[in-house]
């Protein structure tokens, strides 16, 4: 009696002790119907006690020598168990080899099957993604996926010719043929996008692949590739999903060399989009998974790739841009000393993220060292490898952010009163190779030349501009006058509110000024067309700040996915 008609026995007979007489539940129909989900499933077996396969593989591993039928389905079940100093049968050439062939030879078809389901059981539970595994297992598994493809093909041909019965799990494997080839799980990746996992559920049950499979992880990469042939609305509408998904924030554990891949993708993806609104999430997810991108050019290189293999440059560049923008922003506002965000340095410097090489330097007082806030920890998490302790700050609560531009080094600092240093990058002012620096190193006159924050008849952004940009040869397209200074940090030119306060966008009332003097306080970047015939655009990703949306929708304003809210001029 099969396990299946043992548990309909024994419920059956519960069912009569404990239930009314007139409750009839051996429905003859019902009866019928799991005898035939018994038949499909004939065979399927449960791996055997990990104990019991540990030791016979230790023995394989010492003798070289299988005898009995029984060592051998063990052995093929512990052909890709990992032993304490990393060892497994598929690593080893000679065993693997002889464990394949020993199996070929069994002159019954039936342990034939039962060793292949063996073996199919280590294909599905080796250790695809954990780090620690063995370049040379990962070579056997290859070998092994090759190995039995070929055989399901000869066991399907003697299905076919009535020379062997086959059971109900096999029919399963042959509906997903491609489990055993090298995009495993390409075919499942739109379907689970759009929210459907019957096919992949018949074959996780139908061929008993447990939850901490490999299958299941590179379910997670199915989807992100299905998403990267998505347009860009589509791809950018799943991408917060996704991203969570990649981090294993969903219930699928998923390892950190998978993550890396997962995330690379989405990377790439986005870095091909039209529009390339800053995304947090993504932007902390690279460099927090795969690495800084100035700093870790050489894991970004290998992992973010273009589909013709080369590096991605673009897609590193472009989350760097992000990175220094973030830790700009992060500057002048989280690590201002009097707590209020210094707007004006910021919106000078964030036009110049294009040509700060690299990533800047953070130079942190005790204060921003010491506070285990959320806000400051993400801060020092952005800065690894940029980060340095700054000695003798004067006030506690200051820091200093160093910029590299052409051949130049320019320093801020966050205290109101202290002038902006600039020095030549060679030779070397001072090391930034080191764990401290001192505020009097970074404040040398006799080595480099200070500017003074401080409007005169001309404001201090177009005095820095006329010395700084001559110095590192990059001119950003907005330059500042007095009649301008409200503008924000859009590099692109913007109505002039001194001759004009009110203007009709689309029969909406939009004070102007009002208008820029919140874009300005907030910092947020825009793109004005108008002149043009086109939009007024903000530059924000929708939710990021509710009430602005609110704000925005007030004034007419409306949401494009993947660019930010605009408005024509009616």
């Amino acid at each position: 009696m099969s396990e299946l008609s043992q548990l309909q026995s024994s419920l059956s007979r519960i069912l009569r002790e404990t239930l009314p007489p007139s409750i009839n539940f051996e429905n003859p129909q019902a009866i019928k119907e799991l005898q035939k989900i018994n038949q499909g499933l004939d065979g399927i077996g449960s791996v055997p006690p990990i104990a019991s396969i540990e030791q016979v593989v230790a023995a394989y591993r010492h003798s070289g020598r299988i005898v009995r039928f029984v060592d051998l389905k063990y052995s093929c079940y512990g052909a890709a168990l990992p032993m304490p100093d990393g060892w497994c049968v598929l690593h080893d050439d000679k065993l693997r080899a002889r464990l394949l062939l020993q199996v070929e030879d069994l002159e019954e078809s039936r342990k034939r099957l039962r060793c292949f389901q063996a073996l199919l059981s280590s294909y599905f539970s080796f250790a695809r993604y954990d780090e620690q595994t063995l370049k040379t297992a990962h070579t056997g598994w290859e070998i092994l996926r090759t190995w039995l493809a070929q055989q399901r093909t000869k066991f399907q041909n003697d299905g076919e010719n009535k020379k062997l019965r086959l059971p109900g799990w096999f029919s399963i494997l042959i509906k997903h043929e491609n489990l055993l080839t090298e995009k495993p799980c390409d075919r499942y990746g739109v379907d689970i996008l759009n929210g459907d996992n019957s096919s992949l559920e018949e074959a996780r049950q139908g061929l008993s692949i447990s939850q901490d499979s490999w299958v299941m992880e590179e379910i997670v990469l199915s989807q992100m590739k299905a998403s990267a042939h998505l347009g860009d609305t589509p791809f950018i509408t799943h991408l917060d999903r996704l991203l969570k998904i990649a981090q294993g924030e969903t219930g699928v554990k998923v390892s950190v060399l998978l993550k890396r891949r997962a995330v690379a993708v989405l990377v790439g993806r986005y870095a091909r989009c039209a529009s390339k609104l800053e995304q947090p999430v993504l932007r902390d997810a690279a460099v927090n998974i795969i690495g800084n991108p100035w700093l870790k050019k050489t894991a970004w290189d290998a992992w973010v790739k273009k589909s013709d293999g080369q590096p991605d440059d673009e897609a590193r560049e472009m989350i760097n841009g992000w990175l220094t923008q973030q830790l700009l922003t992060d500057f002048f506002e989280l690590l201002s000393a009097d707590g209020q965000a210094d707007q004006r340095r910021l919106n000078y410097w964030l036009r110049f993220v294009p040509a700060i090489e690299g990533t800047p330097w953070l130079a942190l007082g005790p204060d921003a060292l010491h506070n285990n806030s959320q806000a400051y920890r993400d801060l020092r998490e952005r800065a690894k490898g940029r980060l340095l302790r700054l000695e003798n700050p004067g006030a506690s609560n200051n820091n200093a952010f160093i910029m590299k531009m052409g051949d130049w080094l320019i320093v801020e600092f966050g205290v109101k009163g202290h002038a902006c240093y600039v020095y030549p990058a060679t030779p070397t002012p001072f090391s930034l190779v080191t764990e401290t620096i001192s505020l009097n190193i970074l404040k040398s006159k006799n080595k480099g030349e200070s500017f003074r924050h401080a409007d005169g008849h001309k404001l201090w952004e177009s005095n820095f501009d006329e010395t700084i940009c001559q110095r590192v040869k990059y001119w950003p397209e907005k330059s500042f006058s007095k009649h301008n200074l409200h503008t924000g940090p859009s590099r692109n030119s913007r109505p002039n509110i001194a001759t004009s306060s009110k203007i009709e966008i689309s029969n909406v009332n939009f004070d102007e000024v009002a208008f820029w003097s919140r874009i300005t306080k907030i910092g947020l970047i825009t793109k004005d067309d108008r002149s043009k015939g086109g939009a007024l655009w903000v530059m924000i990703e929708k939710n990021r700040y509710p009430r602005e949306d609110q704000w925005l929708e007030t004034l007419g304003f409306k949401y494009k996915s993947g660019r930010g809210w605009w408005r024509e001029q009616g």
